[in-house]
């Protein structure tokens, strides 16, 4: 999927305003994530903060160099990240549970800021929002754009989530753009 400069712009703009629904989002995917100890916002906050240094470095990368810079992305996520190290006890956890979750080790910080080149036809998603969910539950839902498909292209995303703190991530779910709009954000 390709989404351009002007498609990571707007999907920029979402991390910090809630959009507006329009006749052509239809339907939305939907991840329900379960934060470690009902920690709702500061799960929300820290994916907020890498998205949003990710896509900003979308922006303005030059992704034919070797490496990308990392200047703006949190020191945890390098961390979490990181092979090698000290690894604290929240980046083994989240590294540990990404492994069972997918059987795959967890991402590196090159191979995944990569996936954030806008001509990358990678990333089958973009981000939508971030809301509470409705049922009261203590859990987070993830709200995309994925063009309606099923199936896409979101390891990348899996494994933010999980360094963000999630202690469970469910796989996605499309449904009517109507289930975004009746929660609240976070």
């Amino acid at each position: 999927m390709l989404h351009g400069i002007e498609g990571v712009a707007r999907e920029l703009a979402r991390i910090s305003e809630r959009p507006v629904i329009d006749p052509g989002t239809p339907v939305l995917t939907c991840v329900a994530v379960a934060p470690e100890g009902g920690a709702v916002e500061d799960c929300a906050c820290r994916l907020r903060d890498v998205l949003s240094a990710v896509l900003s470095l979308a922006l303005d990368a030059d992704f034919d160099e070797e490496e990308l810079p990392v200047d703006g992305i949190a020191d945890w996520f390098l961390s979490a990240c990181s092979d090698g190290g000290a690894v604290g006890p929240t980046v083994g956890v989240a590294r540990a549970r990404y492994r069972e979750r997918t059987g795959a080790e967890p991402w590196g910080i090159q191979n995944w800021l990569f996936r954030f080149d806008p001509e990358l036809e990678a990333r089958g998603w973009e981000f939508w929002g971030l809301t509470r969910a409705a049922d009261g539950g203590g859990r987070l839902d993830l709200w995309l754009d994925t063009w309606g498909e099923p199936m896409f292209s979101w390891e990348e995303l899996r494994w933010l989530l999980y360094a963000c703190g999630a202690q469970a991530v469910a796989d996605p779910v499309v449904v009517g753009s109507g289930s975004w709009v009746a929660e609240a954000t976070v």
